[in-house]
């Protein structure tokens, strides 16, 4: 939130983002007053800027295509500039360490305090965004810290077969620029995915991978309080330093939809144990009624008790450093910029990216691994050929804001919600301490894997998480075909914000599924637990466009919806592929270590050959927690 008028800013996370009243700031002020607020967007450059900034000649054909990948090959010298990273400096000494993390987010936050815990290695964890504020703890603001200094601002490129209601601008693109990344704003759910995603990972070459072999990394984390889940010891653990439970509030509309569940026959499940399929009221990554990050789970205990550890935030890193061997490339060490001073750290072990699936593609490409005749478009050096970029997934999202409430509404009068702020604050219950809390998972008769989920349903609150009168239904499809890609930004390959085509939709199964997936949700309203509750079917927010113009709910109707209404659900996977080295589209092998390279790895949700069924912030600390003991396993 960049706004200087104090006011605009409250204005932002109002509840609801109702119109600006006088009451809504002194609501928001009160929070504020309370947990504090976003900062500015980090100023990487200070007053050197033009100095910094490298210029770039390069074509501007934004809509260049990742060719297909040609077999693993090294060629070509690394640049002169990159041998020059020498220890040697006297005027800037070049500090030195075992292990250097490249962003804290989700995952880097977990694989810098596993490191860590060897007090003989010394770690580097270096963070684009600000530390973690007090105010990003609160569960029902979640939705509010889009677009702010906490996120990355991306987008994708508008394409008219998806989010045709954002049209000019594209589907937006969440993504944490915060230590502790988007576990710092994401919705929280605790979902690992079905075990089937697993073992068809160990399947298709990547040892080590199968459900079995990743269980104990899931368990070595989860610190599960609620006493339901957690006695089923062989699928959960309380010793983990990731707390995982349930919201201590729970409104009438949670009751209504988990009985509407049951009512048309679904079971309530744990989505977390044997079998996916079903229902329940969702875990969350939290703690009665506070957010658990990445940062606060993993970093911010051990933070001030190891000297070893050194945390740099607010620092771009700009390339990788690398060294010309024999038979591969060796990371030598990162080049990041901050306060206006490029810096140079020197990694004696290894390098590992924990950017993102975005982000980490985008470091590896600037620096030279990559597409060869797509770098060198760029004129960017290639360094080692990789399909770097490519297999970008997500979960397309429809969300219809279609359930009217009328019995159960949430909406509130200025005292009753002044009553709320307090009794968060001192009890830490009440609206403020929950987000959406109903999740069911669907088969559809696309499944590719007969007994496992394609379509994940969420309910939340229309506009706030807080007070609503209506709300979203929300149905993602969990295995997607379609494969979009991430590329540089031609005009600008390193500061430029990188160019993500998605794909959504390109392959037919994609919407089939969806369109499956409505007809089994609408069966909601046709339930006598929706009756009773007075909950009705109102179409009026979804046809403010060409879909009004059918003239009857058909299958051409609703693909008409789909197509103005699907949006990313910010779960982003696959741009730096783990496979085995007959799979050319593979980046990194079974131990994230990429290919051609000795020392650097990949340990974020870029590695994944396929999406897991759910969000992906539980399967990415899985994948730092074996990131790390891969890394013990090496280096002992």
């Amino acid at each position: 939130m960049t706004s200087v008028n104090i006011t605009e800013d409250l204005c932002k996370i109002c509840d609801g983002r109702i119109e600006c009243a006088p009451t809504a700031i002194l609501l928001i002020s009160l929070v504020h007053t309370l947990y504090g607020h976003i900062g500015p967007e980090p100023d990487y450059f200070g007053n050197n800027k033009d100095s910094l900034l490298r210029s770039q000649e390069s074509p501007t054909n934004e809509d260049y295509i990742i060719p297909k990948p040609r077999p693993y090959a090294y060629f070509d010298k690394v640049k002169d500039d990159q041998k020059s990273f020498r220890v040697e400096d006297n005027e800037n000494p070049v500090a030195e360490y075992d292990f250097i993390v490249v962003g804290g987010g989700t995952a880097g936050c977990v694989v810098a305090s596993r490191l860590s815990e060897n007090r003989k290695w010394k770690v580097l964890l270096v963070e684009a965004g600000p530390e973690e504020p007090k105010i990003a703890s609160i569960p029902s603001l979640t939705s509010e810290f889009r677009g702010s200094a906490l996120d990355w601002q991306f987008s994708m490129r508008p394409k008219k077969g998806f989010c045709q209601n954002r049209l000019d601008r594209g589907c937006e693109i969440v993504q944490g620029k915060v230590l502790g990344g988007s576990s710092t704003i994401n919705d929280m759910a605790y979902m690992r995915g079905s075990p089937a995603d697993y073992d068809e990972w160990a399947l298709n070459g990547n040892d080590g991978w199968s459900f079995s072999q990743v269980l104990p990394y899931f368990k070595y984390s989860e610190g599960n309080y609620d006493r339901d889940i957690f006695k089923n010891k062989f699928f959960h653990s309380t010793q983990g330093p990731l707390d995982v439970g349930r919201y201590p509030y729970v409104d009438d509309n949670v009751d209504v939809l988990l009985s509407a569940f049951n009512e048309l026959g679904y079971n309530y499940t744990d989505i977390n144990g044997r079998n996916q399929l079903g229902f329940m009221r969702i875990q969350t990554m939290s703690y009665f009624g506070e957010r658990v990050s990445a940062f606060t789970a993993f970093l911010e205990p051990v933070r001030k008790l190891r000297s070893n550890l050194e945390i740099v935030t607010e620092a771009l890193v700009t390339t990788i450093a690398l060294e010309e061997q024999r038979q591969s490339i060796r990371a030598l060490g990162i080049e990041y910029i901050k306060n206006g001073t490029r810096v140079k750290a020197k990694a004696n072990r290894e390098v590992i990216l924990t950017a993102g699936a975005i982000n980490s593609p985008k470091l590896l490409m600037q620096s030279g691994i990559g597409p060869k005749e797509y770098l060198e478009y760029l004129n960017i050096r290639a360094v080692y050929d990789l399909p770097v970029g490519a297999n970008f997934q997500d979960h397309l999202s429809v969300c219809l804001p279609v359930i009217k409430l009328t019995k159960t509404s949430t909406l509130r009068k200025f005292p009753d919600k002044l009553k709320d702020i307090t009794t968060y604050y001192s009890k830490g219950t009440g609206p403020l301490s929950a987000n959406f809390q109903v999740v069911a998972f669907i088969e559809t008769k696309f499944s590719d894997i007969l007994g496992t989920p394609d379509i994940e349903v969420r309910f939340k609150g229309h506009n706030s998480n807080m007070y609503y009168d209506k709300i979203d239904i929300c149905l993602s499809l969990l295995t997607p075909r379609s494969r979009g890609q991430v590329v540089l930004n031609a005009s600008d390959p390193v500061f430029g914000k990188p160019l993500i085509y998605p794909s959504f939709l390109k392959d037919s199964s994609d919407e089939k599924k969806l369109l499956e997936g409505i007809q089994e949700i609408t069966k909601l309203f046709d339930t006598e637990v929706f009756k009773s509750a007075e909950i009705e079917f109102d179409p009026r927010p979804i046809l403010n466009n060409e879909c009004k113009n059918f003239e009857r709910v058909s299958e051409e109707f609703w693909s008409c919806i789909i197509r103005h209404f699907t949006s990313p659900l910010h779960n982003y996977a696959g741009t730096c592929k783990m496979g085995p080295t007959k799979d050319p589209e593979s980046v990194v092998d079974h131990t994230l270590r990429v290919y051609g390279t000795t020392n650097l790895r990949i340990a974020d949700t870029s590695i994944m050959p396929k999406i897991t069924r759910g969000s992906t912030a539980a399967p990415v600390i899985m994948i730092a927690e074996k990131a790390s003991d891969l890394i013990k396993t090496t280096w002992y």
